[in-house]
């Protein structure tokens, strides 16, 4: 069973549970209820869900306002599958569409807050030159990144890091800059 529910009989886990037994479904419903997430998420006042897709509504108000808990759903879901199955390779691909737009989400969430304490540390700065700090930042950071896997990959004398050791060393990464940021280690206005 997918872990991403602990509470068996609760809405979501019995949906999961739909899911699984239906897999000649799931992309259909998957890539549904992510249209259904995103137009909920950015007007929730006005969405309203088809009676025909009601039975989604425990995963659109579970992951609506959570990509990234989405993106973990979607994964727990995936690995009930064998890798070669076409569930799998289905899931895998409204995976790498939702984690990307997760990582989107945490990118500008990052430049607004760098540029938040900029501006509280160096005053506020015109358009242009604030987009080209933000542009420069993220080729610094982009940059580091790179260095810190280089790094990793040194250290546990690896060629290439295991997707969910790479995923852990990505997470200890932005730590560091999010800290960066929080302290406001950040270089003033060009």
């Amino acid at each position: 069973m997918v872990k991403v529910d602990n509470h068996e009989g609760t809405p979501l886990s019995l949906l999961t549970e739909t899911m699984l037994r239906n897999p000649d479904k799931v992309k259909d419903w998957l890539d549904i209820a992510d249209k259904h997430m995103m137009s909920y998420a950015n007007n929730p006042d006005v969405f309203l869900l088809p009676k025909a897709h009601e039975f989604m509504k425990p995963l659109i108000e579970a992951f609506a306002h959570d990509t990234e808990g989405y993106a973990q759903y979607l994964v727990d879901l995936r690995d009930n599958f064998d890798r070669r199955s076409l569930p799998f390779v289905e899931i895998q691909a409204i995976y790498r569409r939702v984690n990307g737009r997760a990582v989107q989400q945490a990118r500008r969430e990052r430049i607004a807050r760098a540029v938040a304490k900029a501006e509280e540390l160096y005053g506020e700065i015109p358009y242009t030159k604030r987009m080209q700090w933000m542009a420069e930042r993220e080729h610094e950071w982009a940059q580091r990144r790179l260095g810190f896997l280089e790094v990793q990959r040194e250290r546990l004398k690896q060629e290439r890091l295991a997707v969910d050791v790479r995923t852990e060393m990505l997470l200890e990464f932005w730590d560091i800059i999010d800290t960066e940021i929080y302290k406001g280690e950040l270089p003033p206005w060009n």
